[in-house]
């Protein structure tokens, strides 16, 4: 499979692609984390406001995955001072009790029955992901790279729901995040991506594949920990991190886009 399948407009895709060059570049090295868009740092305590900034500027897109609120706060702050777009996103976490809800949600929640789910992996042809991308931008989601949604890169999972015609109705993913060696977010897997068609919503589609990616997670790779980012406020996703057996925490995910690479402002919703 090509490593540089990606999608989304002219400025995503290369902003992709150097997610991946520099993700190659610091592979080993555990301050730093990628899940398939660009590669950030985990903490603060990992590399300063200073490194993120270079980040930010050389991929179009960076993060810290886990921080304060009060410096969150203050970083965004000095972020917009230099011309920067930064977003700040309440961390929701779980762990055993999040196993415990997917199963739940597996258990209770059928897929409709003129609906087929998909995992991606090597051998799924590009018009799946094709399609998926069409779907996932019109929900205001940039998917990641392919190569890592289909679990080549790095410990993942992508599951897609797909109707008679062909066409992907909804996705939902999971993948690990930070170095398994760094010393606090090693084991923690980024769960997500839930998106579902207009037509669709309603039918608790997403909330299964979100379930199926999180429990091949746990019985492919034995993770325990997972974790997403919710935009203050976002009530809809708010719910369903519930009814996965997520909970806000006491940190926050601080993102930050480089307008003069990324005209939009930011990488997803």
């Amino acid at each position: 499979m090509a490593e540089n399948e990606v999608f989304g407009t002219d400025d995503q895709r290369a902003l992709l692609l150097r997610g991946a060059e520099m993700a190659r570049l610091l592979a080993d090295d555990w301050r730093y984390t990628y899940y398939g868009r660009t590669v950030g740092l985990a903490r603060p305590a990992d590399g300063d406001l200073d490194r993120l900034i270079a980040l930010v500027r050389l991929q179009g897109n960076a993060a810290y995955a886990d921080l304060a609120p009060e410096q969150a706060v203050e970083y965004a702050k000095r972020l917009r001072m230099l011309g920067l777009n930064p977003v700040q996103y309440v961390k929701w976490q779980g762990s055993t009790d999040a196993i415990a809800a997917a199963r739940t949600c597996l258990a209770d929640i059928p897929l409709p029955d003129d609906v087929t789910a998909l995992r991606l992996d090597a051998q799924t042809d590009g018009t799946v992901l094709q399609a998926l991308a069409l779907m996932a931008s019109e929900a205001g989601v940039l998917l990641p790279r392919g190569a890592v949604l289909r679990g080549m890169v790095k410990p993942a999972a992508c599951f897609v729901a797909m109707d008679p015609q062909g066409a992907v109705v909804s996705c939902a993913a999971a993948c690990a995040y930070a170095h398994p060696d760094h010393p606090t977010l090693g084991a923690d897997v980024w769960w997500g991506m839930l998106a579902t068609a207009p037509e669709r919503r309603g039918q608790r589609i997403a909330v299964r594949l979100g379930a199926m990616a999180l429990m091949h997670m746990v019985d492919a790779y034995d993770a325990r920990a997972f974790f997403t980012g919710v935009a203050p406020g976002n009530a809809p996703s708010e719910a369903v991190c519930r009814r996965m057996g997520l909970h806000p925490s006491q940190s926050e995910i601080l993102g930050c886009a480089d307008p003069a690479s990324l005209k939009s402002g930011r990488m997803t919703k």
